[in-house]
């Protein structure tokens, strides 16, 4: 039901459509403020109070990081930033906010450095703590810097512009090669926290990051017919699958989104020219991270993952009735699998017995924790200051 949301809430929440513009162009009035602290719902008119970041954020400020709102005095100064961002748009997008935040805050601790020390211009380097989507933005950001993707859909030149400001990225529950559940999402719809109210297919499908995060074909999460990995990039699928915004029954929801349109036919075009857009997007971005390229050796990059939850892992589609059914679970942490978090291409019919990944990890450190508890656990929390405090990788 979306009874709950009003027409104008919904439009909020979503991304605007429309055809003849990029999207890049597509802009709205949303303005991120910063990290997701703690989530506050009711659930049977109990209040429930579930931790975002905060935990984490705190962690961070007892090693010895000055977070924001620190006293200026005494030679103290910030070094811990939170960047917050729209997890709704194109993950390349946002990856050229952190490249301006990067500089911004460079700027910032170049300025103290030279009032405190006497040192002019010192060659700042930063560690990132991301989490989840959070990682595939940082992942995007080292090898790219703040170029975006090109909109004929080439590949940029893989510059690791970006990487010149990091010394060590923490990488936290990322779905590297994708989640299934990303997928399943768009097409059924999901809820943010328990007690909140479903948020419609057509909603979820105007959110291009949605489908970045959507399973690579390389690891046969959706498999069709003779068990053959399915191509969730292409849009004639979709809408032949009648999948997501190209379902006919989401009109209900189109009229909300798009009042202008006077006619289901053109909600319909305008709904169809942006699904294509946002896929052809994110086949051009996992293209742009999936491909082996090693950082600077100067740079560290380790990764914590669940693997304590059965994930679901694998679904089968039905071509001819579009019906998408979850058929196997794998360990992970409830929502990305330790085969993804790991970027795990290895086939069980590989005879090499080692990982086949196109991430040089650094190290990587299992928990038994779910996704969004993962940066509250203790033995993420020891771990991480250890391995952000140590001199070398």
């Amino acid at each position: 039901m979306i009874a709950n949301f009003s027409n104008d809430q919904i439009r909020m929440i979503s991304l605007p459509m429309a055809e003849g513009k990029t999207l890049a162009e597509l802009k709205d009035k949303v303005v991120p403020v910063g990290p997701l602290d703690v989530v506050n719902v009711r659930v049977l008119g109990l209040p429930i109070h579930v931790n975002g970041y905060r935990d984490m954020i705190n962690a961070l400020e007892s090693a010895g990081y000055n977070g924001e709102g620190c006293r200026e005095d005494d030679g103290n100064y910030e070094t811990l930033f939170t960047f917050g961002y729209d997890w709704r748009r194109d993950i390349s997008e946002t990856a050229k906010e952190l490249d301006d935040f990067i500089a911004k805050k460079k700027a910032y601790l170049q300025k103290k450095y030279e009032e405190l020390y006497g040192i002019k211009d010192y060659d700042v380097k930063f560690d990132i703590v991301a989490h989840s989507m959070g990682g595939l933005i940082t992942r995007y950001y080292l090898r790219y810097g703040g170029e975006g993707l090109p909109e004929d859909g080439s590949m940029p030149a893989v510059t690791w512009q970006g990487a010149r400001n990091i010394r060590k990225v923490i990488i936290v529950g990322t779905p590297n090669a994708g989640y299934l559940d990303a997928f399943t999402e768009l097409l059924e719809g999901m809820v943010f926290a328990p007690g909140a109210p479903k948020i419609q297919p057509a909603v979820l499908g105007t959110f291009v990051s949605l489908y970045e995060m959507m399973p690579l074909k390389t690891m046969d999460m959706v498999v069709g017919a003779n068990n053959e990995s399915v191509d969730l990039y292409d849009p004639e699928l979709w809408v032949r699958m009648k999948w997501g915004m190209a379902d006919p029954r989401q009109d209900k929801v189109l009229v909300k989104l798009l009042p202008a349109a006077k006619s289901a036919e053109e909600r319909r075009a305008i709904a169809i020219d942006h699904l294509k857009k946002c896929l052809k997007r994110s086949r051009q971005f996992m293209d742009s991270i999936r491909f082996d390229a090693d950082p600077p050796e100067e740079v560290a990059l380790h990764l914590f993952l669940g693997e304590s939850i059965l994930t679901n892992a694998v679904a089968s589609v039905d071509e001819n009735t579009g019906k998408v059914k979850v058929t196997k679970q794998l360990p992970g942490d409830g929502k990305v699998t330790a085969k993804s978090a790991l970027f795990n291409e290895r086939q069980p019919d590989d005879s090499r017995l080692f990982m086949k990944s196109p991430i040089r990890w650094n190290s990587v450190t299992f928990l038994f924790a779910a996704h969004m508890g993962i940066t509250n656990d203790p033995v993420f929390v020891i771990n991480m200051i250890y391995a952000l405090l140590l001199d070398k990788a």
